[in-house]
């Protein structure tokens, strides 16, 4: 099964790396409709090069399904390509990739340099337990937090 997604990128995109990156989320399990925006700033002071909208618990129940204890590296290979991408195209430093769940609207960040262990902790992650969000991950505490719940 395809989750179906939208995923908005502030960076533009070639028609060859748009075409890349539906492919890289398709190898996930996700249908993807990409649209080039231009760069938005939202999160408080959080500016983010992509917002992928998806069901996130489905998303992250599929690929434990599909991938089992490589799932987390699936994601952050995934997480990695876009923000290699950003580089590439000279995109402002410190922006982030939010995953926004479709259901609930709470957005998940996702930072550039977080180790394995963050994937690993978000995909066993209870969504349900954020009011508000947006989920961070905390590097000292290393653990994800809602900062507003």
């Amino acid at each position: 099964m395809s989750l179906p997604s939208q995923v908005l990128v502030t960076a533009s995109l070639s028609a060859a790396e748009a075409a890349e990156l539906v492919h890289d989320l398709e190898t996930l399990g996700v249908t993807a409709d990409v649209r080039d925006v231009a760069p938005r700033r939202s999160l408080g002071d959080i500016a983010w090069l992509a917002l992928i909208a998806i069901p996130l618990k489905p998303f992250y129940e599929q690929l434990l399904k599909n991938f089992a204890d490589d799932a987390h590296h699936r994601l952050k290979a995934l997480a990695g390509k876009i923000f290699h991408r950003s580089q590439q195209s000279a995109a402002s430093p410190g922006r982030v990739l939010v995953l926004q769940d479709h259901t609930t609207g709470i957005q998940v960040v996702l930072e550039p340099d977080l180790p394995d262990q963050a994937y690993h902790q978000l995909l066993a992650f209870d969504l349900t337990t954020i009011r508000r969000g947006p989920l961070h991950y905390d590097q000292h505490r290393n653990q994800w937090r809602s900062e507003l719940d």
